[in-house]
């Protein structure tokens, strides 16, 4: 533990080198796909430079999740979020102006089954622009083997789109809670039984802001996190931001808050499954493997019953094989 503890240390306080970007050993074909991840950086640039908002990339999974948008205030965490699948404009035919997008049948299932209010974001390399529609199943057109949804030209990613994406995101806590969960259920797979660590950087001002999220699962050296966050968020506490970003997560300070040039205090976090979050992944288990196959249990037998071995023995003692034809007991 020590010698990993030493490794965070060096990877807190970098010579010069800074963390790449995310970086996942789950990544699948989506997140390997260079125009699916220009998508998704082009994406992610709007969010933080005209609505000022926080983007986390997820892995990308048999969710389709691509990347979910913290709703801030002033920089302030609210604790409600927008699900993104994105997606460059080649996923989509123009029709009459608009776009229909079409997507995969497994994700629609799985954000159906779990209640997602997911946004599809298409964007646009030629012109720049890029399109967002709310995923609702009244607007979408199902088959067997796909989805689609018409995603209006009129809706342009921009700071415009604010006030419609606040007005339609749920304030309610248990959805934002069972999101939650779904969300980071494949971060909880990985963290479940593994040793992890949250790093910080908290950047002194009249209100704290912290930055930075590096995560380390498993023990032994690493060059870089295994997930890294370009988070800027104010908060009272580091507590109240947790709760907010990772409701499913307990943790304990690893070290002492230590100091970076004088500005940076570097918190480094052990961060652990809450045990409902064990249960979560126990029970989503459970849930898709499907109907259990279990063996039926015998029922008790009454007073006076006796089984066949029982009544042949009788009989043999009365040296018959059989009981008598006129029998009725």
């Amino acid at each position: 533990m020590l010698a990993l503890m030493a490794t965070i240390r060096r990877l807190v306080f970098p010579p010069g080198s800074s963390p790449r970007r995310l970086h996942d050993r789950t990544l699948s074909d989506h997140s390997t796909d260079p125009a699916i991840r220009l998508a998704v950086d082009a994406v992610e640039k709007v969010f933080l430079r005209d609505l000022k908002w926080a983007f986390r990339r997820l892995p990308s999974s048999e969710t389709g999740i691509d990347a979910r948008v913290e709703i801030l205030d002033d920089g302030w965490p609210t604790g409600r979020f927008l699900p993104l699948q994105i997606r460059p404009v080649s996923f989509a035919n123009k029709r009459h102006g608009d776009y229909i997008y079409r997507g995969e049948k497994k994700h629609f299932d799985y954000w159906t089954r779990h209640s997602l209010a997911v946004w599809a974001i298409i964007v646009d390399p030629e012109s720049g622009l890029i399109f967002w529609q709310r995923v609702e199943k009244w607007l979408c057109e199902v088959t067997e083997a796909d989805w689609s949804i018409v995603i209006p030209a009129t809706n342009v990613l921009d700071a415009s789109a604010r006030l419609f994406f606040e007005e339609v995101t749920t304030t309610d806590p248990e959805l934002l809670m069972r999101s939650a969960f779904v969300l980071d259920h494949e971060l909880m797979l990985e963290m479940q039984d593994q040793t992890t660590f949250f790093v910080w950087d908290e950047w002194g001002d009249k209100t704290a802001i912290f930055c930075n999220l590096r995560i380390y699962i498993g023990e032994g050296h690493k060059e870089e996190p295994d997930v890294w966050v370009d988070y800027c968020l104010r908060g009272y506490s580091l507590q109240k931001i947790m709760t907010k970003l990772f409701p499913w997560a307990t943790y304990s300070y690893a070290e002492p808050i230590s100091e970076y040039s004088g500005e940076i205090a570097v918190h480094v976090l052990e961060v652990e499954l809450r045990p409902e979050a064990y249960a979560y992944l126990e029970a989503e288990n459970f849930l898709e493997a499907g109907f259990p196959e279990d063996t039926e249990p015998l029922a008790p037998e009454s007073d006076g019953f006796i089984t066949k071995e029982e009544e042949r023995e009788f009989w043999r003692r009365r040296k018959m094989h059989s009981r008598p034809s006129n029998w009725t007991g």
